[in-house]
């Protein structure tokens, strides 16, 4: 069985029995190594000649954070999201690439691997950018990002491919082949793929002959797919209505 878990705020229990549940399922424990401490910060040196303003910009002036990490060849990868101090909202979003032999000193490649361009998904993109990322591995061992684009006005869920970390391929917001029209151009934000280990590789799954992804905000929901490039909302029927919501809730048996 798949159980998601959210926070609540609420008096803890201190009981015996409550400690030992949580510490049945945590990872634990956790301790900074205040050694290393950021691990990455932002860099307001380096420039990327960015082909929508054809001009150099500091790609990551501004920040540097929301990382997803996955292992390849034995090291450790983070695609993090830098920001410069142009566009929108404070700037505008770039994906990066950070590796590391031992997961705690990493090394920033100096330019960004996933950005927007002049390409289709251009609309999606422009101003805001491409943030959060979430990554997860398919059987045949290309990746799978799970991104966020934002153009000013709109956050739409998109999703990339590479077979590198480096080289990605876009291929559009998620729900854009959906029958539910009202999902093609709704604000949708952080997908993150259902996936099992396998070795060191975290590899998508299928439950019951489809996919599962989490996404959504503040409210969390479902979407199933058969090829992990298009995605459909899980739906569920309103006790008190004819209308229909994506569904919240535990997947698999």
């Amino acid at each position: 069985m798949l159980v998601a878990f959210v926070s609540v705020c609420n008096s803890p229990d201190k009981s015996k029995n409550a400690v030992s549940l949580v510490d049945s399922w945590m990872l634990q424990p956790f301790e900074k190594d205040l050694t290393v401490f950021p691990i990455l910060e932002n860099d307001t040196v380096t420039e990327f000649f960015c082909p929508v303003l054809k001009k150099p910009v500091k790609w990551q002036e501004t920040y540097v954070f929301n990382p997803a990490a996955v292992v390849k060849d034995g090291k450790v990868y983070l695609l993090l999201r830098g920001e410069d101090k142009i566009g929108l909202f404070g700037g505008t979003s770039r994906i990066g690439l950070a590796e590391s032999n031992d997961g705690i000193h990493f090394t920033k490649r100096p330019q960004p691997v996933l950005y927007p361009d002049n390409d289709e998904f251009l609309q999606y993109e422009k101003q805001g950018g491409i943030e959060d990322p979430r990554v997860a591995e398919s059987e045949d061992g290309t990746y799978i990002l799970m991104y966020t684009a934002f153009n000013g006005e709109l956050a739409q869920l998109c999703v990339a491919t590479s077979t590198d970390l480096i080289n990605w391929k876009k291929h559009g917001p998620v729900f854009e082949k959906t029958n539910l029209e009202e999902y093609q151009n709704m604000w949708s934000k952080s997908g993150a793929i259902v996936c099992r280990l396998v070795g060191d590789r975290m590899v998508a799954t299928k439950i019951d002959g489809k996919y599962w992804m989490y996404w959504g905000e503040q409210d969390i929901y479902l979407a199933t797919s058969t090829n992990l490039i298009d995605w459909e909302p899980v739906m569920k029927e309103e006790k008190y209505g004819k209308h229909f919501t994506a569904y919240t809730g535990v997947i698999g048996k």
